[in-house]
């Protein structure tokens, strides 16, 4: 099987492209599989992940064509040169399957070209979390969101198949293509290692670039909860520009030893291990890989049910608990019943960690495996 990718670039380490990495080196490692990335612009730069030695690399070089501006959407002025460049780099390759991992200029491209080869475009968002994610920047720059998505999304109809991270995205989404949901993998199998459960800290992890982790939520939270048990202890891992305010914000309730920003670590599975609890406030995503992280590692989970991904993770009484959106009464609630009975906390735990087998890279790649077997029989 030969199978093509296409990128922007893979410079910046992030979740699509990590995410990326661990699929391509399976597939090469596993199955023996042809693996081509074509990149838009690169520029000769390290790649952000490791990538097998047997994965093959092509660079359009996006940049040395013009571009123009079109209502704060930057577009390709000459795309019908592109079509051509990645029409040819299709005839060199010859792939048996072609497959769109981001938005940009390569749902006007791929779609276009080469129409006797199957194309999926997998989407690492959700509908219902654009428009979240829209409300929560400044009215002029959330409307230019939506108004770009609204392209993309109508791009999706070009393609054969579009994968999606959550069953809750296939139902609310109202694609019309054909859609597949297949999450994303964790990088390794299931850790051997499990948290004890029995220490007083809860855990929550997550960006501090913009509000979208409602962290300064549970810093407020925290002064009600150590009311009740000033012993518990909340700690953050994740940094950002916002990450001065939360400290202020932190130091303001008189929380400073109670409440710990830690900022990025490298050492994760040890907080995982030394936490009770994972708390986890989102206000949209597509599919949180931390509460898989989490999951794998023993701890039971206390979630807003925000747009999308809790809802496909937790199951609600079982491996944590599903808190209605923004209901920080019942988000304490939940959180101090598991708190202050340790026997719930690890029969949530051990539920968890069976729950995140789902996961596991050969759970995953299965999907891909069989998606991909089925377009290459049809053709």
């Amino acid at each position: 099987m030969r199978i093509v990718y296409c990128v922007g670039s893979l410079v910046n380490k992030g979740g699509m492209e990590k995410v990326l990495a661990n699929k391509v080196n399976y597939l090469v490692n596993k199955f023996g599989y042809d693996i081509h990335i074509i990149t838009q612009d690169q520029k000769g730069r390290p790649y952000c992940y490791d990538f097998d030695p047997k994965v093959k690399f092509h660079d359009v070089e996006i940049s040395k064509l013009n571009k123009i501006v079109i209502k704060g959407f930057t577009f390709v002025s000459n795309i019908f040169k592109l079509r051509k460049i990645y029409s040819e780099l299709f005839n060199d390759i010859n792939p048996d399957i072609i497959i769109v991992s981001e938005r940009g200029y390569l749902d006007f491209v791929v779609p276009f070209v080469k129409p006797e080869i199957p194309k999926i475009r997998e989407f690492h968002f959700s509908k219902e979390a654009v428009k979240v994610h829209a409300s929560l920047m400044k009215k002029l720059a959330g409307l230019k969101h939506l108004f770009v998505y609204q392209f993309i999304f109508k791009a999706f109809n070009k393609y054969d198949y579009l994968a999606l991270l959550t069953n809750r995205d296939q139902t609310n989404g109202n694609y019309k293509t054909n859609t597949i949901v297949i999450p994303n993998m964790m990088a390794a199998e299931l850790p051997e290692k499990s948290a004890k459960l029995e220490a007083k800290k809860v855990i929550s992890v997550g960006s501090m670039h913009d509000g979208r982790k409602n962290f300064d939520v549970q810093i407020k939270l925290w002064k009600e909860i150590v009311q009740h048990d000033p012993e518990w202890e909340l700690h953050i891992y994740g940094d950002g520009v916002l990450r001065p305010q939360l400290e202020a914000l932190k130091n303001k309730l008189g929380l400073q030893n109670n409440v710990f920003l830690h900022g990025n670590s490298h050492t994760m599975e040890k907080h995982y291990l030394d936490a009770s609890i994972f708390l986890f406030t989102s206000k949209a995503e597509g599919l949180p890989m931390v509460l898989i992280e989490a999951q794998s590692y023993g701890l039971p989970i206390i979630s807003y049910n925000c747009p999308t991904g809790p809802s496909d993770i937790i199951e609600d009484g079982k491996t944590g608990y599903l808190i209605p959106q923004d209901d920080v009464k019942t988000l304490k609630k939940q959180l101090l019943i598991l708190m202050e009975n340790k026997n719930l906390r690890k029969k949530m735990g051990m539920a968890a960690k069976i729950n995140a087998q789902k996961y596991t890279p050969d759970n995953v790649m299965k999907k891909w495996v069989e998606l991909f077997n089925k377009l290459k029989n049809d053709q």
